[in-house]
């Protein structure tokens, strides 16, 4: 019972924590200015960054913690103020620090490439991936795009979680994430599809059939994205990359997903506005 009780406590602020967040995230999405919504992402960048650094190199270089940061500000700054070509300049100024850094202090930094290889890991995988969203919302029906991203990542991934412990019999890929089924894959993927089918039907310019494929390739790209945080979080011993969210672990738990489908999303919305056909 007492099991019982903690799995329901737990769900619970799940929802809880969905409930309260949910209105706050819409009112940035399309009532707030982008200079409010890029400061949202670059605080959502500065944490998920910081829960990655704490996995992969502790807490005690604090210098090195601090030049990851200022690459944090300085990819989203570069999206926000200078487009693409500022967004891959940025990209390689908050590198290039970190190697710096690195090239000072080589005497006394064992596995020297595997500290390289976790710093610049962090800034593709959270600086750069989450700065999307900045791309992503400058667009034409930006809020659209952003809302399409968020709601196909998490109804998949909400689908994938009661498909998989209501069906759930064969293992999905136990030696990452023990947890995970094929049903709920396949589940979460039809929920993405119906879901990214709706939503480009109400608001976006694309017809539903569009929204429908790229529901299908976001509910599968987004599991791998879930995917490789678990091996990640495997790799480092640790349950959850942090505590910020009650119920949820922390930040980077929850945007896991996202981070591997906003990508995709801004390719999407990119050849919906003709982006690519000059």
């Amino acid at each position: 019972m007492r099991e019982l009780k903690m799995g329901l406590s737990s769900h619970a602020s799940r929802w809880l924590v969905t409930a309260i967040l949910g209105p706050l995230v819409l009112a940035v999405i399309f009532l707030a200015p982008p200079l409010l919504f890029f400061l949202v992402v670059a605080l959502a960048g500065a944490l998920a960054w910081s829960e990655f650094f704490f996995m992969c190199f502790g807490r005690e270089n604090r210098t090195l913690f601090a030049i990851g940061l200022a690459g944090v500000a300085m990819i989203m700054a570069g999206a926000v103020f200078f487009g693409g070509h500022g967004h891959a300049v940025a990209l390689f100024l908050a590198v290039a620090a970190g190697c710096l850094y690195f090239l000072l202090n080589y005497a006394r930094i064992p596995s020297i490439i595997d500290h390289v290889s976790r710093f610049c890991l962090g800034h593709v995988y959270v600086s750069l991936f989450l700065s999307f969203f900045i791309r992503l919302h400058a667009l034409d029906s930006g809020s659209g795009w952003v809302f399409f991203t968020l709601l196909v990542t998490f109804v998949g991934d909400s689908a994938a979680f009661y498909a998989g412990r209501s069906f759930g019999r064969r293992p999905l890929y136990p030696v990452v994430s023990p947890k995970k089924t094929m049903e709920g894959l396949w589940g979460g993927t039809a929920a993405a599809a119906m879901a990214g089918a709706v939503a480009a039907w109400l608001m976006l310019p694309a017809f539903w059939y569009e929204g429908l494929a790229a529901g299908l390739l976001l509910g599968l790209w987004g599991a791998v994205g879930d995917l490789f945080e678990s091996m990640l979080k495997r790799s480092a011993g640790i349950k959850d990359s942090g505590t910020i969210l009650m119920g949820h672990g922390g930040l980077l738990d929850r945007i896991d997903a996202v981070l591997f489908n906003v990508p995709l999303v801004y390719l999407m919305a990119l050849y919906k506005t003709g982006a690519f056909s000059g």
